[in-house]
């Protein structure tokens, strides 16, 4: 049975990735919802979220930093899981690498979620592995070849203008490189992926902990763009 998260963000200017089901208050968190396709209330709040503006970590103001906090409420104040980062920059071979640890409210590891950005001004295939406590890894590259090839060739045009407006803040939607992510287990079989047009998260496999796909979507939906501004980028607004 497959579960679709998505990413509710009540401040953003853009309608790309976000869930327009559920309707709440002015002034709400962000919201990570799980659809299972049964109830017939629809999409169910799995996690609200916040940046974790007082971690106070030694990695919290690295290029890579990314501090978050999962609430159960939408007052905030029940907390499911933390966000923290484990490796926030360096410039290594295949491009940057980032780590970013999931904890329960004790402490304890749920998971790390990984992602080695692309080399080229970070217009490149993201690859991004997630490996929960007790499970092996498993691994996602961002876009399929086919796209990419059409992206630097026939598209390149297009895309220097866009990549321009977007900088220059004359772009009304966010700037995107082919997005669509599977992730695989070690024997090839598809056990996550992130629809990168329907902006939604299908999990496939059920042992999956919910705090721990709700903070990828929260990590990931901060790297859709690769121009960040406060209409693309919940974590730096």
């Amino acid at each position: 049975m497959a579960i679709t998260y998505r990413m509710l963000d009540p401040r953003s200017h853009t309608a790309r990735g976000r869930d327009k089901s559920i309707t709440h208050k002015p002034g709400s968190p962000i919201m990570v919802t799980a659809d299972d396709g049964k109830s017939q209330d629809g999409p169910r709040p799995v996690a609200y979220l916040l940046r974790n503006t007082a971690s106070g970590g030694p990695n919290t103001y690295l290029p890579g930093a990314r501090e978050i906090l999962l609430y159960g409420d939408e007052q905030c104040r029940e907390v499911l899981a933390t966000v923290t980062t484990e490796h926030g920059t360096g410039f290594g071979f295949g491009g940057p690498r980032f780590v970013y640890r999931v904890l329960d409210p004790d402490g304890e590891l749920i998971g790390r979620i990984s992602l080695r950005r692309g080399r080229i001004f970070r217009i490149g295939r993201s690859h991004w592995t997630m490996e929960q406590s007790g499970t092996p890894p498993v691994r996602g590259s961002a876009g399929r070849l086919m796209w990419w090839a059409l992206w630097w060739t026939v598209l390149l045009p297009v895309n220097i203008a866009l990549v321009v407006a977007a900088f220059s803040g004359l772009a009304q939607d966010p700037v995107t490189t082919p997005r669509r992510i599977v992730w695989r287990d070690g024997a090839g079989r598809a056990v996550m992926s992130f629809r990168g047009l329907a902006g939604d998260y299908r999990v496939i496999q059920d042992h999956w902990d919910p705090r721990m796909v709700a903070s990828l979507v929260a990590i990931h939906q901060t790297y859709v763009s690769i121009a960040i501004s406060d209409s693309t980028d919940w974590y730096h607004r």
